[in-house]
């Protein structure tokens, strides 16, 4: 079980700065592993034939196919699940790799431009494409892509960036009688009163 937890988990606890807090951890959309599945399938599906059938002088052939299209698959897959965007009351960090680790990241104020593609194709899984800029020409975290719901991770980096949305933990949570609401804001300027 550890080595599975090793090569599974990106460790972003690791990655974080104390006091720091995960807003969202985005994975990528699960099309993204039909073809390292396949790949991995069709692998033990060939050495449980070769097993079967083939001669034993020539076994090592189908096996050593089945063997390196299991590695392929399997270095697929884990490469797409190790990749997360992560978004913290701070930040916004790519973590990636399997053999080697990559973490990319960059402040929340530095975020320029944030651009939403949801090609037509993507629609129907509700995924799409995440594009973050800012004022440098390299950067390390600038595009990810097949997410599920991008407007989501946008909207909370936007929010997070303008302070629209306040995720510290000393931040006070308004009651609701605080925050009125659309029509209520809407009937006090009717009425000539003014709602802060």
């Amino acid at each position: 079980m550890g080595l599975l937890r090793v090569l599974m988990d990106p460790d972003v606890d690791l990655r974080l700065v104390p006091g720091e807090q995960v807003i969202e951890e985005v994975r990528h959309v699960w099309p993204v592993f039909i073809w390292p599945v396949l790949v991995l399938v069709a692998s033990l599906l060939l050495a449980l034939w070769s097993l079967a059938t083939a001669a034993v002088a020539t076994l090592w052939v189908p096996l050593l196919v089945a063997l390196l299209g299991a590695g392929y698959g399997s270095d697929r897959f884990l490469r797409a699940w190790r990749d997360r965007l992560v978004i913290t009351d701070s930040r916004v960090m790519r973590v990636s790799g399997v053999y080697s680790r990559r973490a990319a990241w960059m402040p929340l104020s530095r975020v320029l431009d944030i651009t939403v593609d949801r090609p037509l194709w993507l629609r129907p899984l509700r995924a799409g494409h995440l594009t973050l800029e800012n004022a440098a020409q390299e950067q390390g975290l600038r595009e990810f892509r097949y997410i599920p719901h991008p407007n989501r991770p946008a909207l909370l980096i936007h929010g997070l960036r303008t302070g629209v949305i306040d995720e510290s933990p000393e931040a006070e949570r308004p009651a609701p009688a605080d925050h009125p609401t659309l029509p209520a804001r809407r009937r006090a300027r009717r009425d000539g009163h003014h709602l802060t």
